[in-house]
């Protein structure tokens, strides 16, 4: 046996493995109507005049991660893709050891901070089949009292400044949707 036969042999090739794909709004659209399917129709916490809308948003550098403002019936979120152009990991912070799935790739539910050449976001990690690893912060968490998508944008940016992120508890699992109990931790609030 060789030392890199040894090596591989006690470390396993698939830790911290990411599942970054190319930004797909439409991948993107598809896994949130799943999501949103699988909610119950009586569910009080959504407003469903809302539709779900993906808006692309252009990268400041051609390095940033790629993204987007997705409205939803239950939240206004911004979901960031890796751009794996100039480099193979996502530019996150994170406290600790990133926790896997059984099969190596980097668990969900997880929040980190992300990093562009402008400014860093407190995100949680998702993965969805459709759209592969991809992060989110939620910019609103409550859409009720909005009759139109355009109305809700707005709000979720009205009086918005740069996150304090000595708010952000790193590497604490939550799924996408409990992260609306979770009340300022991404939301109104902050600032």
């Amino acid at each position: 046996m060789t030392l890199s036969e040894d090596v591989s042999a006690t470390t396993p090739l698939q830790a911290n493995r990411w599942d970054c794909r190319w930004p797909d709004p439409v991948a993107l659209k598809v896994a949130t109507d799943r999501i949103f399917g699988a909610m119950a129709v009586d569910d009080p916490s959504l407003n469903r005049r809302l539709g779900i809308i993906v808006r692309m948003e252009p990268p400041m550098l051609d390095s940033d991660p790629v993204s987007a403002i997705l409205v939803t019936p239950w939240a206004v979120e911004r979901v960031f893709w890796h751009n794996n152009r100039e480099q193979k990991d996502p530019p996150i912070l994170h406290a600790g050891e990133l926790e896997t799935t059984p099969d190596g790739r980097v668990a969900a539910g997880q929040g980190v901070v992300l990093e562009t050449s402008q400014r860093t976001f407190p995100v949680v990690i998702a993965w969805e089949p459709e759209t592969g690893h991809h992060f989110v912060q939620t910019l609103l968490h409550e859409v009720h009292e909005f009759n139109s998508v355009e109305a809700a944008i707005r709000a979720a940016f009205a009086g918005k400044t740069r996150p304090r992120l000595t708010q952000v508890t790193l590497n604490k699992e939550v799924s996408r949707r409990g992260l609306f109990s979770l009340g300022g931790w991404f939301g109104r609030g902050e600032g």
